[in-house]
């Protein structure tokens, strides 16, 4: 595989350039990655002042490590999401105490649904569900079904059992089909 196979020629100039620590190329890249790195970051950090923060910290962390790993990187967007998201992480650990898990049981008592919920929500209308879920089931959701981590990655990540992890994502299922079918008016 092609060294930094997912860069533009540009791209690679720029990231080159700040593997050797220029300011403006890091600024540049900053600038360039932000919205990439910022919508990682707020899938898993819903106060967006966190979010902001894990941002910065993140583009901290990818200056540091990228003059000792520019060689081995084969694709830089890769490199960098996996950077991203364990800095997230991170944060949503250290908040995670100050997350109380909510009982959504009760919210939807009397919501039925159907096995199968068909939907024509769009990402913008699914994306605001999930920023209702609990916030370690959105993490969790988050990271299997988005990033694709096993649950046994996710336990380690997040510090809980693989099987808290599955028990986490199917009722994070669950919560959004039901969600899903309270908006589409099936009750």
């Amino acid at each position: 595989m092609e060294w930094l196979s997912d860069c533009t020629t540009d791209e690679k100039q720029w990231i080159e350039r700040c593997a050797k620590k220029d300011p403006k190329a890091q600024q540049w890249v900053f600038k360039h990655f932000f919205g990439l790195v910022m919508g990682i970051c707020v899938r898993y950090l819903s106060v967006y002042d966190l979010a902001q923060e894990a941002v910065s910290d993140s583009f901290l962390k990818i200056f540091d490590q990228l003059p000792r790993q520019v060689s081995e990187i084969r694709s830089f967007r890769a490199w960098m999401r996996a950077m991203v998201v364990r800095t997230a992480i991170d944060y949503f650990r250290k908040e995670k105490k100050n997350f109380a898990v909510i009982d959504l049981d009760a919210v939807f008592e009397h919501a039925e649904i159907e096995e199968e919920v068909t939907s024509n929500q769009s990402v913008a209308e699914i994306l605001q569900l999930l920023d209702k879920l609990p916030p370690v089931w959105k993490v969790v959701f988050n990271l299997y079904e988005v990033e694709g981590y096993s649950h046994e990655e996710i336990g380690k990540m997040l510090s809980i059992t693989a099987s808290s992890s599955r028990a986490y994502l199917a009722k994070g299922k669950q919560s959004l089909r039901k969600m899903i079918a309270i908006q589409n008016g099936s009750n």
